[in-house]
């Protein structure tokens, strides 16, 4: 058994005494650092809800200090077979899942109040885009808050300016969905195997969105953004994600005071998101 979880050479030793290869591509880099599992598990306090979600219980580093808040009503998604049976092992009274958490339904979690949950991850960065959709679509109205640990490359992208690098429809979207706050970055150091990349803690709160613009707002984002380089324009020339009469498109982005000739990259989150009400007249 693994006594001390925030221990590098017990992890260390724990994985070789049993056969537990970490997965890169997975994110198995067990955080090894009491002080941080205790900080993402309290960053928010305030409108805590009585059942809590952890998205990779991985070895339990983060769960330790997530049972003691929400004890039994605490439910682990664990997709690792390895992993899942040392999270069975060490906490019995846990309801621990083996799934993928794309393919989880949260509505059938064991949850009588039918109350929302406060959602945890260590997000891997090759799955991150996804769970990003699955918490904001499939899972609407059910969640309270999200704290999750992803890489800071990726948290970058979340919390981006208009007319940066970073700044893309993933932006748009997630801004549209909620509000999303990067707390702190998190030193590779406190993590076994160390990744290559540092990491950072981002948390998540719900808007009340308006569901009539969903769908129109995420094409036209994809939409700005479908090619760069090209201005605005051209990308609603050119656009799969929307179709709108190609004579209307000047007659839009003036209604809209936007300038056809600047890049999507340019326009900010209100911007689009009048660009969206405008267009929403073309295609109903």
């Amino acid at each position: 058994m693994l006594n001390n979880l925030y221990s590098k050479n017990e992890v260390k030793n724990y994985l070789k005494e049993n056969s537990i290869f970490p997965n890169k591509n997975r994110g198995q880099n067990f955080l090894c650092d009491r002080n941080i599992a205790n900080n993402i598990a309290n960053i928010i306090v305030n409108n805590r809800s009585k059942y809590g979600l952890e998205i990779g219980g991985g070895l339990g580093s983060l769960s330790e200090i997530l049972i003691n808040i929400y004890k039994e009503n605490l439910t682990i998604v664990e997709y690792d077979k390895a992993l899942y049976n040392h999270l069975i092992k060490k906490y019995p009274n846990i309801n621990i899942i083996h799934k993928d958490i794309l393919t989880v339904n949260i509505e059938n979690i064991n949850n009588k109040e039918n109350l929302k949950f406060d959602i945890y991850g260590n997000i891997p960065y090759n799955i991150a885009s996804p769970i990003m959709e699955w918490l904001f679509c499939d899972c609407y109205q059910k969640w309270n808050y999200a704290v999750f640990m992803v890489q800071s490359d990726f948290a970058n992208r979340l919390i981006a300016k208009p007319n940066t690098e970073d700044y893309s429809a993933l932006t748009l979207f997630a801004n549209f969905m909620s509000e999303i706050k990067l707390e702190y970055n998190v030193s590779k150091e406190v993590f076994y195997p160390k990744p290559n990349v540092e990491s950072s803690i981002i948390s998540i709160i719900p808007k009340n969105i308006d569901f009539e613009i969903l769908n129109i707002f995420k094409s036209v984002s994809k939409t700005l953004f479908h090619n760069r380089r090209k201005n605005i324009k051209n990308n609603f020339i050119n656009s799969p994600y929307i179709n709108i009469e190609k004579n209307k498109i000047d007659e839009i982005l003036e209604k809209a005071n936007i300038d056809k000739n600047d890049r999507g990259e340019s326009l900010s989150f209100e911007e689009v998101k009048n660009l969206t009400n405008i267009i929403k007249e073309y295609i109903d």
